[in-house]
């Protein structure tokens, strides 16, 4: 990590951080933070790498290396969770137990008793009054009301990060070099960085699908400034619905997801496509015949019973990964727990021992954290279990097959009830209730931001440096931010923003604590009919991943079933499907030399779309302040 590459890190990290919330909730613009490859990151990186080019012929001295754009690439993805998905919940939930509390919730009986003060701020004075409403004249931002909070949580917050990154070293070497998973998501910049990306830039195809996208949007633009000059409304989705009772297919395009898709196994893609559909007749058959198998949970936006499915799928899915790096994981443990030294771990970002006792120090004082907020030990272990399957789930299926959008179909704390019960007394249901401040609507997350630099890492060899940049980006990132936010509500007024995290009463905060009261007045027992979902989607998978393993001919790969019920893949799956059939029919009829001299143009697809995002939201800052134009989210 060289000075000039990790001052530029820090302004990828704060154009991610700052212009992320600005975009959404002052100029009303595109949501850029919102996949694992999202627009925040990906405009800077190719505005950066096509100026690199440019210096590059100039003086080639001055150019950036390829180990340098690697880090300034990693810096940016690692801070892409930070501003919505971690604050923008954070502050959401933290802010409502009081001031959204009414006579209709019933919050002040219900949930006020179970709050530990040192985790939310106390309602005495106009803090949260404020926040919402704006900060009067002649007042100033009263920051000392969150620094208690907001310091204990993002300790927890810090913890969690800590413990993925750890993981991620640990299970580096099983990925790259046992299973040899492809990282799609990583190809792009990987082969724009290579040989200063002189394959991609000599190659017509390149310049002709990064022209697609980024002349629509460009077209589209004039008539920002032109009312009524015809616009291209590629983005804007057409629903299909064959019957009331059956989900709409929704078709849309979106160039990046057909790039990254191209550079993907097309058993994975056409999976992902085949139990789409099937999902979408399963939820119609069933909602036909009126069986309402599931109770709400929050934070799940996808087909709530299947979603239960999919969750079983994807727990196996996890366990069954775990299982084949079983004889890399204990020898990983031994060389850290016991020192015996059996793996070279000179090209992880830690080393084994550190990797190993850190994860097992950080787990403790996660388990400590929680249980301290209320939770009993017993549901704090199956809710962390929770957690991490969902980390690592999502991690391995980025990085395995380039899923571009991506949430765990059920979240841990619907799990943990879903084998507990609700009738576990309010301190632990509070406590569950808070915890959606970190993991509620859980994208973006960190961990394959930190499973991409362990890959590009490989540009450079200085896997330390890398561990140094990730930890860099996520301070700055988390410091930044935070105080910009804040600064930001106190000055306009959070219920100003017409964003549904900050409605008093509702919003994020009400999704959380309505269920814990929901829970207060109508308790319920294990929950069979999830786990019956559960289970079915553990043996399916199960089923899937034999056959995969066993027949070569087998076409279909388990990982569609997990991601099945999403609301992602609602959005996305046509252009997984053009994706598949594009990589298919070249295939089929050139062969891998001309999948390789196709490749080009569906990286320009990638790069033309984040470009023209970019551009379009800094003419929406320029000259349509309030009223931008909002594109579909990345």
């Amino acid at each position: 990590m060289t000075l000039r590459s990790a001052v530029l890190g820090l302004l990828v990290v704060l154009a991610v951080v700052l212009g992320a919330p600005y975009s959404i909730w002052m100029v009303r613009s595109s949501e850029i933070t919102w996949s694992y490859f999202p627009t925040s990151a990906g405009f800077c990186f190719s505005a950066i790498f096509l100026a690199n080019a440019l210096v590059r012929r100039l003086r080639r001295q001055w150019a950036l290396r390829p180990p340098e754009l690697a880090t300034v690439l990693v810096m940016g993805l690692a801070a892409t969770g930070i501003p919505t998905f971690i604050v923008g919940t954070m502050l959401a939930i933290l802010s409502a137990p009081y001031y959204g509390a009414s006579p209709q919730n019933d919050w002040e009986a219900s949930i006020h008793p179970y709050l530990p003060d040192w985790v939310v701020p106390r309602p005495e004075g106009e803090a949260m009054r404020w926040f919402y409403e704006g900060l009067p004249s002649g007042h100033e931002i009263p920051f000392g009301a969150w620094i208690g909070p907001l310091g204990w949580l993002l300790s927890l917050v810090l913890a969690v990060y800590f413990c993925c990154f750890c993981l991620v070293v640990i299970f580096r070497r099983q990925w790259v070099e046992h299973e040899r998973l492809v990282f799609p998501l990583m190809e792009m910049p990987r082969l724009l960085m290579e040989e200063g990306g002189r394959e991609a830039l000599r190659a017509k195809g390149f310049w002709i699908g990064l022209g697609i996208p980024l002349g629509i949007i460009l077209f589209n633009v004039i008539g920002f400034f032109h009312l009524g000059f015809p616009q291209i409304p590629f983005s804007q989705a057409i629903n299909v619905q064959f019957s009331p009772e059956f989900p709409a297919l929704t078709l849309m395009l979106y160039f990046p997801v057909i790039g990254f898709m191209y550079l993907v196994s097309t058993n994975i893609s056409f999976s992902i496509c085949f139990f789409y559909l099937v999902a979408v007749v399963q939820e119609g058959i069933t909602n036909r015949i009126g069986y309402d198998v599931t109770r709400p949970d929050a934070f799940v936006w996808g087909m709530q019973s299947l979603s239960w499915q999919a969750w079983g799928g994807f727990v196996a899915m996890v366990l069954l990964s775990l299982w084949m790096g079983r004889g890399h994981l204990r020898a990983v443990c031994l060389q850290g727990f016991v020192g015996r030294r059996t793996i070279d771990d000179r090209e992880e970002m830690v080393s084994y021992r550190t990797a190993v006792w850190g994860f097992a120090v950080g787990l403790v004082y996660i388990l400590a954290w929680l249980w301290k907020s209320g939770m009993d030990l017993h549901l704090a272990l199956l809710f962390v279990f929770g957690v991490l399957v969902a980390y690592y789930g999502i991690t391995r299926l980025v990085v395995q097959a380039g899923v571009y959008f991506l949430t765990p179909p059920v979240g841990a704390q619907a799990f943990a009830l879903a084998l507990t019960g609700t009738s576990i007394g309010g301190h632990n249901l509070v406590a569950l209730g808070l915890s959606y401040s970190w993991f509620g609507d859980v994208q973006s997350v960190f961990m394959p931001a930190a499973a991409h630099g362990a890959k590009l890492n490989e540009l450079g060899h200085r896997p330390r440096s890398m561990a140094w940049a990730l930890g860099l980006a996520a301070a700055a990132g988390f410091a930044a931010n935070i105080y910009f936010v804040l600064s930001l509500c106190y000055k306009y007024g959070a219920g100003n923003f017409g964003s549904w995290y900050f409605v008093a009463g509702g919003g994020a905060g009400g999704m959380a604590y309505d269920g814990v009261v929901r829970h207060f007045n109508d308790p319920w027992p294990t929950d069979w009919n999830k786990l019956y979902y559960f289970g079915i989607g553990m043996v399916i998978y199960g089923v899937l991943a034999l056959c995969q393993y066993r027949f070569h001919w087998w076409p279909l790969h388990p990982v569609g079933l997990t991601v099945a019920p999403l609301w992602m893949t609602r959005l996305i799956v046509l252009s997984v499907f053009l994706a598949w059939a594009s990589k298919s029919a070249i295939l089929r009829y050139g062969g891998v030399s001309a999948y390789r001299s196709g490749r080009p143009f569906f990286l320009g697809l990638i790069a033309g779309y984040f470009l023209g995002i970019g551009i379009s939201y800094l003419v929406d800052l320029v000259w349509f302040f309030g009223a931008g134009h909002a594109y579909f989210h990345g």
